[in-house]
C-alpha cells in the first residue's frame, strides 16, 4: 500500500509539474506574441521572457513566421485609442483610422505596449449536442477531461467554449473527434478581444457618440470596451 501511494504522489507532483509548465508557456507565448506585434519583429526581450519561461527558441521563431504570413495576407494593422467618455478602441487588421476621422472623434492614441492593461486576445468555439439537446453543459462536463477546465469557461448562452489559448479550442476539437462524441461544432473558433475595462454609456451625449463611432468605424475591425446594454 506504502508502494502504491508514493507511486500515486509521483505521478501528482509529475502532472502538477506539467500543468504549471503549460501555464507558464502559455503567459510566455501571449507576452512574446504582443512584443512582436508590435516591433514587427523578434526583439531581444523576446528571447529573454522565453528562457524566463523555458520557453523553447524555435517556438518564439515560429509565432514570428505566423504574423508575418498573417501580415502578408491582411496587411495586419494595429492601433490603441482612448475616445471621450471612457471608451477604449482597438483597432486591428486592414487600414489604420485617417487623422482627420482621429481629430474628428477626439481619439488619442495609446502606446501598443498597454493594450494588455485594457484588451484579453480570446478564442471561442460554437458547439452544440446532435439532437439540440438542452443539456449542453452537462454533457461537456462529464465527458471533456478536467484539465479543459481549468483553461476553458463555457457561455451557456452562446454556447460556446472560450479561452486565452487557441490550442485549447484545438485539442477540444481533437477530443471530440477521437473520443466520437455526440457533439456538433457548429462555429469554428473565433479570435475575439475582451475588455478588462468595460464602460456602460447612459447620457444620450454619450450615446450618441457611440453611435457616430461605429457608423464611422464600420468598415474597420474594431473592438471596444463598451458594454451593449440599452444602446
Amino acid at each position: 500500500m506504502a508502494g502504491h501511494s508514493a507511486a500515486k504522489n509521483k505521478k501528482w507532483r509529475k502532472d502538477r509539474q506539467s500543468e504549471l509548465r503549460s501555464q507558464e508557456h502559455q503567459t510566455a507565448r501571449r507576452e512574446i506574441e504582443l512584443l512582436i506585434r508590435q516591433k514587427r519583429e523578434i526583439p531581444k526581450e523576446a528571447f529573454v521572457i522565453a528562457r524566463e519561461h523555458s520557453f523553447p527558441k524555435e517556438k518564439v521563431y515560429q509565432i514570428w513566421e505566423k504574423l508575418k504570413n498573417s501580415v502578408a495576407e491582411n496587411h495586419f494593422t494595429q492601433a490603441l485609442f482612448q475616445a471621450p467618455f471612457g471608451i477604449l478602441i482597438y483597432l486591428e487588421g486592414g487600414k489604420n483610422i485617417p487623422a482627420d476621422l482621429v481629430k474628428k472623434l477626439q481619439l488619442k492614441s495609446l502606446p501598443l505596449v498597454s493594450l494588455s492593461n485594457y484588451f484579453q486576445p480570446l478564442y471561442s468555439l460554437k458547439i452544440n449536442l446532435k439532437g439540440n439537446d438542452n443539456n449542453l453543459e452537462e454533457y461537456l462536463l462529464t465527458y471533456l477531461p478536467n484539465e479543459i477546465w481549468e483553461k476553458t469557461n463555457y457561455d451557456e448562452k452562446k454556447r460556446e467554449l472560450i479561452s486565452p489559448d487557441k490550442e485549447e479550442m484545438t485539442r477540444i476539437k481533437k477530443i471530440i473527434e477521437e473520443k466520437k462524441l455526440e457533439l456538433v461544432i457548429e462555429e469554428e473558433e473565433k479570435h475575439f478581444w475582451k475588455s478588462l475595462i468595460p464602460c456602460r454609456l447612459i447620457a444620450k451625449e454619450e450615446i450618441d457618440y457611440y453611435h457616430e463611432l461605429e457608423k464611422q468605424l464600420a468598415s474597420s475591425n474594431f473592438y471596444t470596451n463598451i458594454e451593449k446594454m440599452g444602446l
